[in-house]
């Protein structure tokens, strides 16, 4: 080889180096290019599509922000959008951009001077999807990130993005945006980003997961890009421009290299989430089939052959194995999230904009539908919230025949537990009142409306939160059993938890996070039920979906069966009294009720007699349901009457002066039928007992049935309004005569057969035996027009119904007036035995001989009593129960007595002779009882004769007196009789337990005092015995005088000066009787604040409470409380930290004794720290920077803790 072909050589090769160099620099710029313009929506002129000449009109865009945080964007509809009439939104849309850009970008085509959002735009995306709102989400995806800051991860982007996504479920709408499912739209590696949220969702995010019902990709990689290899070359360059701009490379570039196992696994959990039955999720995907060229984007003239150009995520990238067809887009990367138009109508000829366009939005379309049809499940489950809970089903119905709205009427239908041991501090003596010792026979305990503790009250929203048990451990309770009486409104409660739970009410939210469905059932409609076989399949055919074809009802309860699995299902089984005799039998369907009453979560309604059987899991939780509190019955009244607040005030005054009715009308259905005759009431007597109620409320309302019955006059004309206006009770029972029989037999038959529910065929005997005409009536019309009965099955054939009384006590009513009709007939009574079939009479005098001590027909005495003529016919009544037998030993026959005395009022008639005697007779009986039991249960009963309960104390020893007012003291009023009484003994009094008795009673009975000398009286009495040299005086002086609104100066140095008393409960009385006040002086201030210290755990606990409500601490005062902060007492560091809670003038010192409580051992403690630290008025303190952390490690543990908790309930 010549030297001139060496240098030819050399000089060739000299050049082919600098080519490869120079090709590979601008293969790195290139690249940079690639990672700029992956997901990157910039008006690329490689291919513009001219505009439509139908589109001239575009949206402007509602994300030209230049926000880079993240955040969501509702971009359709806008307030510029017109409103429909129709229903509204019921899905959400929400794009997703990818890596390098911004919603802006992503979403709108440019060119040509055009600019489209094809999710904005009304003649695109908007026009061909309906109900829907369109939102973007943008998130921090700059290519360099700042450098001072620790760079997000992916799962840290994922958090953002539900976290955003259910502040609008939360903050949204009143249409509960929380349940509207979402369907996502995600483009490149946005679609990497939403699947690591929806993989990672915790159980804060999961009503996002849940919601979350379709997504469409745009180009995803799911296992990698084309240019990965050009991508790992780029890096070193990429960095060190990174590096000169002082930022960083973000840390999700990673996803455009090969796929790495990080991404494979993610990908194969998306694909197992997706195929979840409780909540499918379907999805599409999208690729192109448009090349592009990298090279080419830095050298222009490079030839064809050095272009390079690729498909940028190919059909496999884009493909899901569990989706193995996906659709292909004819358009490069850039262009796979924007469109220009819907329609080709000018454009060149090739363009498939709109070709591409319907593709992807008609796939939307698609996936709309198959959302809103939902998957068997989810049908089943919109079934049943839209057909079978139907307004209908779940109405409550007034005595007016108007309807009421569940959330208006019945306000707060509320619950308590169980009676439970007093807690250690009662057991001691403490000054807390307790659950007054109420006689178990007085009306109010039949009827059950008594006034519980308040620790023991439970709200129906709270009713599965985590309570502590009698131990002190804090436990969920999932299985509930819920007792009552009959009527005091348990399938009323059952309707409440319904329609809550149907309706997304924000109070019942609670319970979304637990359960996905209510099932209410009824189990009085499974005592008849026949079936070849007893599951739930079967179970759930026939009473939910019993509308539906057989295939579709198969189907349905087969997934609902299916869905059980997951332990969302709430049962409510109302009724187990209902079904006691069927579980008592062996067989099938036994076991199937057994099953169904050992469900994971259940709340179960009964009867207080019935219990579960013994091989069903026991309850996690028993209560009580009662009726109204004495401030609903006010807040009823108001809403009834709103227009005339003195028709308010005589009704709560006449209650005021009946206290038996008062107990009465917290029977929710007993207070509408007052409401509902008060009108009627004008001109007349107003009822006196409640006997006298019932014939109002039955005058009234046969009125108004007479009217719905269709009676005619004997012209045959029918009856009118007017006419019967004023007509008298015997003249309106000429007209309902057989209707009246009719519910006497009802009444009587099930009373004795210990029967509240009649069933068809019970209704087919009872009115074959006690027929009165040969008239034919069609009972099966006239039965629902008869507003003393009721239905639960208002929506199946009025043939095949079940009817029950309004409440127990119209049943007793009505079973009464049989009873009284019979007796001054003098005629036998029929008593049917509904399980034999036979019927025997039996003498009235008889039966009253054999059941007057029956603890069943107590208040039916006590109507029986009322309804007789009490110039006649109760002389002879009375004379019958005093015959033999008679219980001589115990207090049954004076119970009975009094009850019955209750219900006659006190007229000057040949009665008042007997009654004298009746009356003398209970006072030996109390004076008795008080010396041989030291007790006296009938004074604790209403019902109790006033004046013989003033004779009684005053002829009582000084031993008898405490005893009696005791007894007194527990019952919810006083007459004020009583205590006048009471009060002039006050002064002169010498024995100790008598002086506390008056004073405890003074304590809780002052109101009734109405004599303003006599209340000033009282007032000097009580303060007199502040320096009483008992100690047990001292302390019911103090106690008694705690309820007292207005004291004098004198009488506040009197129990301030009780502040250092040796006596623990008599300083801890004194606090508490100067919490509150207004006008303390300094100095009773500082003496409370000395209480901080105080040897007594109790006492300190009552010295923070009480200097809790005073705005202005000085900061020694807040010294000593956050002192308290490390006491031994929990109920102490608790109190501390309420107190100190909200305050703005708090140290640093303070704020870190508070985050110290963070780590506390009682979770209580711990649950109150995180309260007063999240406080705005702490949040804005420098000094709360360093509680941050314990703070946060705090909120974690919880988080953690529920989180387990939910994880072992699941299991």
């Amino acid at each position: 080889m010549t030297l001139a072909n060496v240098s030819q050589a050399i000089f060739s090769a000299k050049w082919t180096i600098v080519f490869y160099l120079v090709l590979a620099g601008g293969t790195i710029v290139t690249c940079l290019w690639l990672l700029r313009t992956l997901a990157h929506a910039d008006a690329s002129r490689q291919r513009r599509p001219e505009c439509s000449s139908r589109q001239t009109r575009r949206a402007q865009d509602p994300t030209l922000s230049s926000r880079r945080g993240p955040g969501l964007c509702q971009v359709y509809p806008t307030e510029d959008d017109p409103k429909g009439d129709g229903p509204g939104p019921d899905i959400d849309i929400i794009a997703i951009h990818g890596l390098d850009t911004n919603s802006e970008k992503t979403w709108t085509w440019r060119g040509d001077g055009c600019k489209v959002n094809w999710l904005a735009d009304r003649d695109m995306l908007p026009s061909r999807v309906k109900r829907v709102r369109i939102f973007t989400y943008d998130w921090p995806a700059d290519l360099l990130q700042p450098s001072d800051l620790v760079q997000k991860n992916q799962g840290e982007f994922a958090i953002l993005l539900f976290e955003e996504i259910r502040r609008i479920q939360i903050t949204g709408d009143p249409a509960r945006s929380e349940d509207r499912p979402i369907l996502f739209i995600a483009s490149c590696l946005g679609g990497i980003l939403l699947m690591k949220a929806l993989v990672d969702a915790g159980q804060a995010y999961q009503s996002v997961r849940r919601a979350t019902r379709g997504i469409v990709f745009l180009a995803t990689p799911f296992r990698g890009t084309s240019f990965q290899d050009v991508a790992a070359l780029a890096e070193p360059g990429l960095n060190a421009w990174a590096w000169i701009r002082g930022r960083e490379v973000i840390k999700l570039l990673t996803a455009v290299k090969e796929p790495t196992l990080d991404l494979v696994q993610l990908v194969q959990d998306f694909t197992s989430l997706c195929k979840d039955k409780d909540y499918p999720c379907h999805v599409f995907t999208f690729y192109e089939k448009g090349k592009t060229s990298l090279p080419s984007k830095v050298f222009p003239w490079l030839p064809a052959w050095l272009r390079q150009a690729k498909l940028l995520v190919n059909e496999s990238s884009a493909t899901l194995d569990m989706f193995p067809q996906p659709l292909p887009l004819s358009r490069p990367h850039i262009l796979m999230n924007k469109f220009a138009h819907s329609e080709c109508t000018e454009c060149k000829k090739g363009c498939t904009e709109s070709e591409d366009f319907g593709r992807v939005s008609g796939k939307i379309v698609e996936m709309l539908q198959k959302i809103r049809e939902g998957s068997p499940v989810q049908q089943a489950d919109a079934w049943i919230r839209a057909n079978h809970y139907s307004e209908d089903r779940l109405k409550i119905e007034r005595l007016s025949s108007d309807l009421l709205s569940l959330d208006q009427c019945y306000i707060n239908l509320a619950i308590v537990e169980e009676p439970r041991k007093n807690a250690q501090h009662a057991e001691e003596g403490s000054g807390e009142d307790v659950s007054p010792h109420v006689s178990p026979f007085s009306l109010t305990a039949r009827l059950s409306v008594e006034t519980p503790e308040k620790n023991v009250q439970v709200e129906l929203p709270s009713l599965f939160d985590p309570r502590k048990d009698s131990n002190g451990q804090t436990a969920e309770s999932r299985r509930i059993l819920i007792r009552g009486r009959a009527g005091v409104g348990k399938t009323t409660l059952c309707k409440k938890m319904v329609h809550e739970f149907a309706r997304r009410s924000k109070d019942f939210r609670k319970w979304d996070e637990l359960f996905d469905r209510v099932l209410w059932v009824p189990l009085r409609r499974l005592k008849e039920w026949q079936a070849t076989q007893y599951d739930f399949e079967e179970l759930f055919s026939r009473e939910f979906f019993a509308q539906q074809d057989r295939e579709t009802r198969d189907i349905l309860a087969k997934e609902l069966r299916g869905a059980l699995k997951s332990g969302r299902t709430l049962f409510i089984l109302d009724g187990l009294d209902e079904i006691a005799q069927e579980l008592a039998c062996e067989g099938y369907k036994s076991e199937f009720l057994k099953d169904l009453l050992h469900q994971p979560n259940v709340v179960i309604t009964s009867r207080p007699h019935v219990s579960l059987p013994a091989n069903v899991s026991p309850p996690d939780l028993e209560l009580e349901t009662i009726g109204f509190y004495p401030d609903q019955v006010k807040a009823y009244l108001q809403t009834t009457f709103t227009t005339d607040l003195k028709r308010v005030q005589d009704i709560q005054s006449y209650l005021q002066a009946h206290q038996l009715i008062q107990g009465l009308v917290r029977i929710p259905i007993q207070l509408d039928a007052l409401c509902y005759i008060w009108d009627n009431l004008k001109g007349k007597a107003v009822p006196q007992t409640m006997t006298a109620m019932y014939k109002a409320i039955e005058e009234s309302l046969w009125k108004k049935d007479i009217l719905r019955l269709g009676k005619e006059k004997k012209h045959g004309e029918l009856v009118t309004k007017d006419d019967i206006k004023n007509e008298k009770m015997n003249r309106i029972e000429t007209l309902v005569c057989n209707e009246v029989v009719l519910l006497e037999s009802l009444a009587f038959t099930g009373l004795c057969n210990d029967v509240i529910n009649f069933e068809p065929k019970h209704q087919e005997a009872i009115l074959e035996e006690f027929k009165s005409t040969d008239e034919w009536i069609p009972w099966d019309t006239t039965l629902p027009r008869l507003s003393f009965l009721r239905t639960s099955e208002s929506w199946s054939e009025e043939h095949s119904r079940d009817y029950h009384f309004l409440h127990l006590t119209f049943q007793e009513y009505f079973a009464a007036r049989y009873f009284v009709r019979q007796w001054k007939a003098k005629q036998p009574l029929k008593w049917l035995r509904l399980s034999e079939g036979e019927c025997d009479p039996i003498e009235t005098a008889i039966f009253l001989r054999e059941h007057k001590y029956d603890p069943r027909y107590d208040i039916f005495w006590r109507f029986v009593a009322g309804l007789l003529d009490p110039d006649r016919e109760a002389l002879g009544f009375f004379q019958a129960i005093e015959e033999e037998p008679r219980d001589v030993l115990g207090p049954t026959h004076q119970r009975l007595v009094m009850h019955c005395l209750s219900e006659v009022e006190r007229k000057k008639t040949t009665f008042m002779e007997l009654r004298t005697k009746l009356e003398k007779q209970l006072e030996q009986w109390l004076l008795f009882e008080c010396d041989s039991t030291q007790d006296c249960w009938l004074a604790r009963e209403m019902e109790c004769p006033e004046q013989v309960l003033v004779n009684a104390l005053k002829q009582a020893s000084e031993d008898a007196r405490p005893i009696l007012l005791g007894c007194l003291d527990s019952r919810a009023s006083v007459p004020p009789s009583i205590i006048s009484v009471a009060v002039s003994w006050l002064e002169d009094c010498t024995s100790k337990n008598l002086c506390i008795a008056i004073l405890r009673i003074l304590r809780h009975h002052h109101k009734a005092l109405r004599d303003t000398m006599l209340q000033d009286t009282m007032l000097q009495g009580i303060a007199a015995r502040l320096e009483d040299k008992d100690g047990g005086i001292q302390r019911a002086a103090i106690e008694a005088l705690q309820g007292q609104a207005d004291l004098t100066e004198e009488v506040l140095q009197g129990i301030a000066a009780r502040l250092k008393d040796e006596n623990g409960y008599i300083r801890e009385a004194a606090i508490k009787a100067l919490q509150g006040r207004g006008n303390l002086t300094e100095e009773m201030l500082q003496g409370i604040a000395a209480r901080l210290k105080d040897e007594n755990g109790y006492v300190r606990q009552a010295a923070i409470a009480a200097l809790q409500g005073q705005a202005d601490l000085t900061e020694e005062v807040l010294q000593g409380i956050a002192a308290r902060l490390e006491d031994e007492d929990w109920q102490v560091r608790w109190a501390a930290i309420k107190a100190l809670e909200g305050r703005a003038n708090l140290t640093e010192e303070v704020l870190q004794g508070i985050a110290a409580r963070l780590k506390d051992k009682d979770i209580d403690v711990r649950r109150e720290a995180i309260e007063a630290l999240v406080n705005p008025a702490s949040l804005l303190l420098e000094a709360f920077r360093p509680c941050v952390k314990p703070l946060y490690e705090a909120l974690l543990q919880i988080s953690f803790q529920e989180h387990t908790n939910f994880l072992k309930l699941h299991a």
